[in-house]
């Protein structure tokens, strides 16, 4: 009987700890699932975000079509622009980042600085650049897959640490899961020249045609400053002519010039000329006006003062322009 009673202790010894073991079992399984849902939870939110930037990407896209169907096969200037809409990423602050959470004196593949900014290229850039927001979320699983436990080798905290350790563990996954580092940029390009890069001359011209041409229905007046600053001549003559000719037609022009080129050249209608009196100490200048068209005989001398080459260079102009003196 107390051989049977010892068994009996024993038998239900045992089932206790199996039973405690197999609720540690469950509560293990458990947590595993939810870090298993948590980790497909965190790729669907970074699929998603990846997703936002691609639609502001297409938006813009988007807001620049009218625009570019509208200037598709004009002459000159107008015909050599473009509109581009593209993704920037800036891999190498993205892997500057993720050096300073990892220990790059360690052995590993990420061992030594620039190693992992050469594994980003390789394996992200390219999606990054182009890819869909699935194919940019898988190619960073595959990353995690592959590297993760390298990660954890060449770790800055030590795992017998669990606080600190954490901290690294939630800080190293932020990084992973960044889009900092992809930004939407948009650009006009002029014969495939960005045009900020322009000199100061072709992007003056390439603009103000832009000006002259977006708004077909537009008739309000259009009040253009000192746009010499910014012209060459033969710009004038081969770009701007014609533009403004046919521009006026619908709108009024109203250009601000010291240059009486840009006068003459584009058969302004009527000619306001500015001259500024004495200045008097504390006081702006008298200014006195005379106005009238290129075939008034005072307008015309006032003109020929200014103009580079006097008079006969306005009446090679005029001739050429067939303007009627």
């Amino acid at each position: 009987a107390k051989a049977y009673s010892r068994l009996a202790e024993k038998i239900t010894a045992g089932e206790a700890a199996l039973a405690k073991l197999l609720r540690s079992i469950e509560l293990a399984e458990a947590a595993d699932q939810k870090i298993r849902a948590l980790l497909t939870q965190r790729s669907q939110y970074y699929e998603k975000g990846v997703a936002a930037i691609i639609g502001e990407a297409d938006e813009l896209a988007g807001l620049y079509e009218p625009l570019r169907h509208q200037i598709e096969g004009q002459p000159g200037a107008l015909g050599k622009l473009t509109f581009n809409v593209r993704r920037a990423v800036d891999v190498d602050a993205w892997a500057s980042r993720g050096e300073k959470l990892i220990d790059t004196r360690k052995a590993g593949p990420f061992r030594g600085k620039g190693s992992l900014l050469e594994a980003a290229r390789t394996d992200l850039f390219p999606a990054w650049e182009t890819g869909s927001a699935n194919i940019i979320a898988k190619a960073l699983a595959q990353f995690r897959n592959e590297n993760d436990a390298s990660f954890v080798k060449q770790s800055l905290e030590d795992r017998s640490n669990i606080e600190k350790y954490r901290a690294w563990a939630a800080e190293l996954s932020a990084w992973l899961y960044s889009l900092d580092h992809i930004k939407v940029r948009y650009s006009i390009q002029y014969d495939g020249v960005e045009i900020e890069q322009l000199s100061p001359g072709t992007r003056g011209i390439v603009l103000l045609l832009l000006y002259l041409s977006i708004d077909q229905n537009d008739d309000r007046p259009l009040v253009i400053d000192q746009p010499e600053e910014n012209l060459d001549p033969k710009s004038v003559f081969d770009e701007l002519v014609e533009r403004f000719r046919e521009t006026k037609l619908r709108r009024q022009i109203i250009v601000v010039t010291h240059n009486a080129n840009l006068v003459v050249n584009t058969d302004a209608d009527q000619v306001v000329i500015a001259k500024a009196g004495h200045h008097k100490l504390g006081a702006l200048p008298s200014m006195t006006y005379v106005s009238g068209g290129l075939e008034n005989s005072e307008i015309r001398r006032e003109v020929c003062e200014i103009l580079e080459g006097g008079e006969p260079a306005f009446l090679e102009r005029a001739k050429r322009l067939r303007l009627r003196l």
